[in-house]
């Protein structure tokens, strides 16, 4: 059997939400791609902590994984495609 391949979407971030913090921090969002809502999971507590300091309604991301078996997105990557001057102050996740 094949392993399944990554997927990427790219969409508008617009609602972050902290399911748990310990023992492992899981963090979810939802982005927005051609009208079609992607519901994701990060469970990478740098990203968590990244996407929690941006601003909703505002920034394109582009992320990069799996989907789990409750059909939730699992961000293995991730970038921000507008960088603007908040971006470059607290940086990139990568």
């Amino acid at each position: 059997m094949y392993p399944k391949c990554m997927e990427t979407h790219t969409g508008l971030l617009t609602h972050i939400k902290v399911f748990r913090e310990k023992p492992y921090a899981i963090t979810g969002m939802l982005i927005w791609e051609n009208d079609e809502c992607i519901n994701c999971v990060i469970k990478n507590k740098i990203f968590a902590n990244y996407v929690l300091s941006l601003p909703m309604h505002k920034y394109t991301i582009e992320v990069k994984g799996k989907y789990n078996e409750r059909g939730q997105f699992n961000v293995k990557h991730m970038r921000i495609i507008n960088i603007d001057s908040y971006i470059a102050l607290i940086g990139t996740p990568e």
